[in-house]
């Protein structure tokens, strides 16, 4: 695996996707932005990419380190899953430690590891430079490389106003990968600490999008975590915003429920209108209607302004020499170019 190029790369298990969502092995599959079915597709080729999660880089050998870390941790999958189901039948279940734990870290690596996470990178890479900047922690710019004359260069003209972004052609996968290491470990324990879980059985139909953890404003001081498990179960996340922190907890219990209909129809909308590219079902269902349904509730997504350098930024080779540039700019180009990568929510 790790001197092999170009592998076929998937951002949700497949196995996973093809036991829980499928039938005898196939699932059916639906395109966004063509409204198009491909009726008992292959799991193999849903929700991945070519060399989705590898880093090539000019001069080094392949790096497929985070692929097999994903790997390891869907390994752990036979125990979370039947441990998921149990729980939806019971009001709460302690789970054994390591069960928890790797379930909160696989949400991570979902979250994570998704093109709209992927999509996001560069500026939220460019939002922790600023930041450590305007702090002094110049140790940020160290650790990723930058000479020492570049670095007091940069403080300077920092001091001035100028503010910096990215140039060059195949960064992407540099700063996903970037942000996957510096913050997926945060995330896991944000989602280990702080966040309240519960598995709720669904009396309709679920089906399971290209983003699979879906974050989703409940109120402007909670946020849920939305990830379908099968058609008619559904792990949500309850995460309350605020400092100090309004929930903390180092149990590992994780609750049980059932919709009603009303609800499961709001989660329907909000799974279908977050996707990206693709929905996974069981069986057919009218997701154009539902994500136009979602938009009439006022349940708005941000879009991918580029989804297929998104998908492709793995298999292009990162050169530090040309591909890491940072640049001073005016504030107003500074903006400009954080909200390029993410487009507006559509209403």
């Amino acid at each position: 695996m790790n001197n092999e190029i170009d592998n076929n790369q998937h951002y949700i298990t497949r196995s996973f996707v093809k036991k829980r969502f499928g039938i005898n092995g196939f699932v059916q599959r639906y395109d966004v932005k063509t409204d198009y079915w491909k009726t008992n597709a292959s799991p193999r080729f849903v929700f991945s990419a070519p060399g989705y999660t590898q880093f090539l880089e000019k001069g080094q050998p392949v790096d497929n380190s985070l692929e097999t870390s994903f790997g390891i941790l869907e390994n752990q999958l036979q125990f979370i899953l039947p441990a998921l189901d149990g729980g939806a039948e019971r009001a709460e279940t302690k789970f054994p430690e390591d069960v928890y734990h790797n379930l909160c870290f696989y949400c991570a690596y979902l979250w994570y590891l998704s093109p709209f996470a992927k999509a996001k990178a560069p500026a939220n890479f460019v939002t922790e430079l600023d930041l450590n900047l305007r702090d002094s922690n110049l140790d940020y710019l160290r650790q990723r490389g930058m000479p020492e004359d570049n670095i007091r260069t940069m403080k300077a003209q920092h001091k001035k106003g100028y503010r910096f972004v990215l140039e060059g052609e195949n960064y992407l996968q540099f700063v996903f990968r970037d942000q996957f290491v510096s913050h997926c470990r945060d995330q896991a324990a944000l989602f280990r600490y702080k966040t309240k879980w519960t598995v709720y059985n669904s009396p309709i139909e679920l089906p399971i999008s290209d983003v699979a953890l879906v974050d989703f404003p409940e109120s402007a001081t909670v946020t849920l975590y939305i990830l379908p498990i099968s058609p008619n179960r559904v792990l949500i996340g309850r995460l309350l915003q605020g400092s100090p922190p309004p929930y903390h907890s180092t149990d590992t219990v994780v609750y049980g429920s059932t919709l009603n209909v009303e609800s499961a129809e709001d989660l329907l909308d909000v799974v279908c209108g977050s996707a990206v590219k693709t929905i996974a079902c069981k069986n057919k269902m009218d997701i154009k209607a539902f994500r136009e349904r979602a938009k009439t509730k006022g349940r708005a997504f941000s879009t991918i302004s580029n989804l297929d350098d998104v998908l492709s930024a793995g298999s292009k080779v990162f050169d530090r020499q040309k591909d890491l540039l940072l640049i001073p700019v005016s504030n107003d180009e500074y903006i400009k170019y954080v909200h390029s990568f993410i487009g507006p929510a559509q209403p």
